[in-house]
């Protein structure tokens, strides 16, 4: 009797220890079906400029970044191509809010520097935008009549057939020429002086324009830029 109770034991843990090592290798091949959770890492804190950049454009970034903060450490002078480089034809058109992106650049540029250096690049940066996004020099008007809007542009002495328009996404590019005269007084009577100067600007498309329906036309010294009003 003793021995068949033994017996009874020894089966009983043999079932015991077969049903655990099933679990285990049940719950073995559950965790390969579910992969291991690893915690997300994102670098749009550090893109701060932009929260859609793409790897390539944050690379073409950094390295932009990288020469501007050089230069400056070293005191030496930024150009109108320092910016140029960067804010060209693809950033304006592989960007879908290029003039807003623009100023979150300049916000995080002038972060990177202290107090002389940062007083320096706002000054570069400030020349540079005034030279290519500022009208100052120019009387600009927005008219709207029934669906159009149109954007008239007064530049004295233009130079109409040396005018390159180009409107693209939310952005108008105007390179073009412009005459200016004056007179000098002499004794042997009056010296006319003419000069020639020649402009690049960067102008957003009106908020409330149709995008891609842009129409340029050049009168005398007037620039028409007509679009369908939304």
């Amino acid at each position: 009797m003793r021995e068949k109770y033994l017996w009874l034991v020894i089966a009983a843990l043999t079932a015991l220890t077969l049903g655990q090592a099933c679990y285990i290798y049940e719950c073995g091949l559950s965790a390969k079906e579910i992969p291991e959770k690893t915690p997300v890492q994102s670098d749009m804190p550090q893109k701060g400029y932009s929260e859609k950049a793409s790897d390539a454009q944050w690379a073409e970034f950094e390295k932009w970044r990288d020469r501007i903060h050089a230069e400056i450490n070293r005191g030496k002078p930024l150009a109108e191509r320092d910016f140029d480089a960067f804010f060209d034809e693809r950033f304006f058109s592989r960007r879908p809010r290029p003039f807003d992106e623009m100023e979150r650049i300049r916000r995080q540029m002038s972060d990177l520097f202290n107090a002389p250096e940062k007083s320096s690049f706002e000054e570069y940066w400030e020349k540079w935008f005034e030279q290519r996004l500022r009208m100052t020099q120019f009387r600009t008007e927005l008219i709207r009549t029934g669906r159009e809007l149109i954007l008239e542009i007064y530049v004295p002495g233009l130079a109409a057939t040396a005018a390159d328009i180009n409107i693209t996404g939310e952005r108008i590019r105007m390179s073009f020429s412009a005459k200016t005269s004056s007179g000098e007084k002499t004794a042997g009577g009056l010296i006319k002086k003419e000069s020639s100067q020649n402009y690049v600007k960067i102008l957003p498309v009106p908020a409330e324009a149709v995008a891609g329906t842009g129409r340029v036309e050049i009168y005398g010294d007037r620039v028409k830029i007509k679009f369908e009003l939304k």
